[in-house]
């Protein structure tokens, strides 16, 4: 059975990674203003490695949902529990839930277009994809990806009766 491969963190943005504190306000700057929960964070990632170390199925476990955690089923629990691929929690509530998204094919971090480009030409890569966020998003084709969205005529889908 042929399984989909599972998106990274950045595979939901359509945006390459920024200055996540430079114009912004307090607010919009989640790094400073949560930081009590990098501890929380950090645990939670000890577990799922630990966890992730330990499965006999390795990066091939498969992804449960919120609603396999009690699940005894054999194929989504390993000897230290289910898997998650992404936990994310909502504070305000004090929840949380497991999240799964399918690779993006224009990710900015694992498409297999930057993996080879960084694989082919090394630092040199790393170095212009660092100081230039516009070169990141043009070698994972987010440009191409506005530029067709631009091109879409939404106004007819979205007229009201």
């Amino acid at each position: 059975e042929s399984q989909q491969r599972l998106g990274c963190y950045f595979c939901n943005d359509i945006v390459a990674p920024r200055n996540s504190t430079q114009d912004r306000t307090l607010d919009q700057q989640c790094t400073v203003t949560r930081p009590g929960l990098a501890p929380v964070a950090g645990a939670l990632a000890v577990e799922m490695l630990v966890n992730l170390l330990h499965n006999e199925l390795g990066n091939r476990a498969p992804c449960p949902s919120t609603n396999d955690c009690a699940s005894t089923e054999k194929s989504k629990v390993s000897k230290l529990g289910i898997l998650p691929h992404q936990i994310r929690g909502f504070f305000s509530t004090f929840s949380s839930v497991l999240v799964q998204g399918p690779a993006f094919n224009q990710c900015t971090a694992c498409s297999s277009r930057i993996i080879d480009k960084v694989r082919d030409e090394g630092f040199p890569t790393l170095l212009r994809i660092f100081n230039d966020p516009d070169y990141l998003e043009s070698l994972a084709g987010l440009d191409e990806l506005k530029t067709d969205t631009d091109l879409c005529d939404f106004d007819e889908d979205w007229t009201e009766d």
